[in-house]
């Protein structure tokens, strides 16, 4: 514990503030989309902290031994047991309004831009183009997350608030980095749990519109056939585009892989661990969702397994 008391810092708006505190918890949960990453953190002895008078959407970071939760944003703070626990997320905390909103000859990264700005947020791309053109877009009575969110997945991108924005990450791009870990699994590997729903995979996903058609066919799955009608896409190559990338997002979802280790830093959503196993676990795989307890010394991941196949 005192090792591990002396590798963890707290910042608090950009200042450490780790002696003015007894960090008796700390858990940060990092997510590839669909959630804010998040710090669940105990302190006690925090009276100097609070004569700062935190506010909500304060900034706060915590570091561990090559770990970085990088900004995180206060939510929340509750008395417990005399001493304080807090939450932090790493989007801001803001009202997510439903409206309808049309865009016009506009980019990804322009769209991207007005409704990170909408949160409060910066915007960015990783492995996804952002000179990406609409000739029109509708936002469909959605938040600006969830509008994010749905347009970036069609693109073959998930949606992370990292660090100030909201990030596109491309799924293919991710796949195609150098594997951050290298591991090996055994058949009765008690800190594992592979799991197989490759039944609820899809076959193909075709768009069918005025506008323009296209086609995605998974050649190693044998599911459904899904056909969409009720998306606006600008041409055939858009149409093509979107089916791909809508049949991606969904077949990645269908094998999963738990594994917890002792604490290692390397852990965090979207970098790629290949396993070598005489399971069927063996393969690559992207990390979805890791939590790292900076306090026991503990890593949990959830992988999801790097899909290929799909033209």
């Amino acid at each position: 514990m005192a090792q591990v008391q002396r590798d963890l810092t707290l910042y608090y708006e950009g200042v450490d503030i780790t002696d003015d505190v007894d960090i008796m918890e700390c858990v940060c949960r990092d997510v590839s989309g669909g959630e804010a990453d998040c710090l669940n953190l105990k302190v006690d002895h925090a009276d100097k902290w609070f004569r700062w008078g935190p506010q909500k959407n304060d900034r706060l970071r915590v570091t561990r031994s090559g770990y970085d939760s990088k900004t995180l944003f206060l939510n929340t703070i509750v008395p417990e047991d005399g001493a304080y626990r807090i939450y932090a997320t790493a989007s801001r905390s803001v009202p997510q309004t439903p409206r309808w909103q049309a865009f016009e000859k506009k980019t990804l990264s322009a769209i991207l831009s007005v409704c990170a700005g909408e949160c409060g947020m910066g915007a960015a791309l990783w492995g996804v183009s952002g000179g990406l053109m609409y000739e029109y877009l509708l936002r469909d009575n959605l938040g600006a997350a969830a509008f994010m969110q749905q347009l970036a997945n069609r693109e073959g991108a998930v949606l992370k608030a990292l660090n100030g924005n909201y990030t596109a990450i491309g799924v293919q791009w991710a796949q195609g980095l150098a594997p951050m870990h290298r591991m090996e699994l055994e058949d009765d590997q008690l800190d594992s749990e592979y799991i197989d729903r490759r039944d609820l995979s899809w076959q193909s996903v075709q768009i069918k519109t005025l506008f323009g058609t296209g086609l995605a066919v998974d050649g190693g799955a044998q599911g459904q056939r899904r056909v969409i009608t009720d998306i606006t896409v600008d041409d055939d190559a858009m149409a093509y585009r979107w089916a791909r990338n809508i049949l991606l997002m969904h077949n990645r979802q269908s094998e999963w892989l738990n594994i917890e280790m002792d604490f290692n830093p390397g852990y965090t959503a979207m970098v790629r661990v290949d396993v070598k196993s005489r399971t069927d676990a063996a393969g690559q795989w992207l990390v979805h969702e890791a939590t790292q307890n900076l306090v026991d010394g503990r890593t949990r991941a959830r992988l999801i397994r790097c899909v290929s196949g799909i033209g």
